[in-house]
């Protein structure tokens, strides 16, 4: 029983300081880590973190890139067409990726046993111009503790 408990306070040790490095390196002179609490711990596969995770963010974004797309103005302007084409281009690249994912899931392709990632939600509190501040944050963190950004998954 003692020894879960080290491993389970070894493990959020870790997770912890990972997401520390993690964060800090975009502090601003003016902010400081006041202390992290981890809210919970998901162990997720590769093919529950591509259906619960990569997919929401992926039909999210193609929902903000279409609301944008929508609402561009059908100007003739070089400029209002050049950013027409760009967010179609983005939304195209989306939807390639939701079916590449797709795809991968009905032909097998994809783990379903083996743990990849720990999706960590966490609450960070911080100091900004002295002034005390929280938020939450979702990381997934592989299994030798390396914070993934998820743009950087959706792109890969």
């Amino acid at each position: 029983m003692l020894s879960c408990q080290n491993k389970e306070k070894q493990l959020h040790n870790k997770l912890k300081q990972s997401i520390e490095d993690y964060i800090s390196k975009d502090f601003s002179a003016d902010t400081r880590l006041d202390s992290i609490v981890i809210l919970s711990i998901d162990s997720l596969t590769e093919y529950h973190f591509e259906n619960y995770i990569l997919k929401p963010v992926i039909e999210n974004r193609i929902e903000e890139l279409s609301f944008q797309y929508n609402h561009l103005s059908d100007d003739k302007s070089f400029e209002e067409l050049a950013l027409k084409q760009k967010t179609e281009n983005q939304i195209n690249a989306l939807v390639d990726k939701l079916l590449y994912i797709q795809n991968d899931q009905q032909n097998n392709k994809v783990d379903s046993i083996q743990f990849k990632y720990f999706f960590v939600n966490a609450l960070i509190y911080t100091y900004k111009n002295n002034e005390p501040t929280q938020e939450y944050y979702g990381f997934p963190i592989t299994t030798d503790f390396q914070i993934r950004e998820i743009n950087e998954l959706v792109f890969e």
